[in-house]
């Protein structure tokens, strides 16, 4: 049975992992191409016969979707997004993950699919669901931060030091980001960047 179609101006949290639970990331030079692919096919146009590198020097784009969240894990990723041309989330993940896929084969010399089948989805239909995601996937890095389970563990200073998420850009850390699109509908629901901190580590 054929998926939903999903809608325009509407959120969803895209997901998918490696093929077997691999790791799809082993260096810092695999995130970074993985975090410049997050801008480069949010595109509408065809970027055929165009070098990457060119690509993302690129300030002028029309966008397929909003990219309000994300974070990357070693063997997974989560996006929070929404669609604002029609089937943009299917084109811009299909675009992103093609060229990905292409680009690690290449370099670690394999073939075959990299990513576990299509991406997954769930659709969020209310503003609590959506203040709930956007704090799991900013946690998320804290399941391979903490070494052990010391409760003096400094959570905050181990998300806020994870470069390959949004959670930067949310705390008002980061002085540029090309990614993230769309933070204000959820940071404006919040009294300043701290406050959402504290949100996601649980404080409020």
């Amino acid at each position: 049975m054929a998926k939903p179609l999903l809608y325009n101006g509407q959120i969803y949290h895209i997901y998918n992992r490696g093929v077997d639970k691999r790791k799809i990331f082993l260096n810092v030079k695999d995130h970074q191409r993985f975090a410049d692919s997050l801008v480069v096919f949010n595109n509408t146009e065809n970027l055929n016969g165009n070098r990457f590198a060119d690509l993302l020097k690129c300030d002028e784009r029309t966008t397929l979707v909003n990219i309000i969240a994300y974070c990357l894990m070693p063997n997974h990723f989560h996006l929070l997004l929404e669609q604002i041309t029609d089937d943009g989330v299917a084109k811009f993940i299909q675009k992103m993950a093609t060229s990905y896929t292409m680009y690690f084969n290449k370099k670690y010399q394999r073939n075959g699919a990299l990513l576990q089948g299509t991406f997954k989805r769930s659709h969020i239909q209310s503003n609590s669901r959506l203040l709930e995601m956007s704090k799991y996937i900013h946690y998320n890095p804290y399941k391979i931060l903490r070494t052990n389970d010391d409760p003096a563990t400094d959570t905050k200073k181990l998300l806020l030091q994870y470069p390959w998420s949004s959670f930067q850009d949310y705390a008002n850390l980061r002085t540029e980001s090309k990614i993230i699109s769309n933070y204000k509908i959820i940071l404006d629901q919040f009294d300043s960047p701290e406050h959402y901190v504290k949100y996601v580590l649980g404080l409020t």
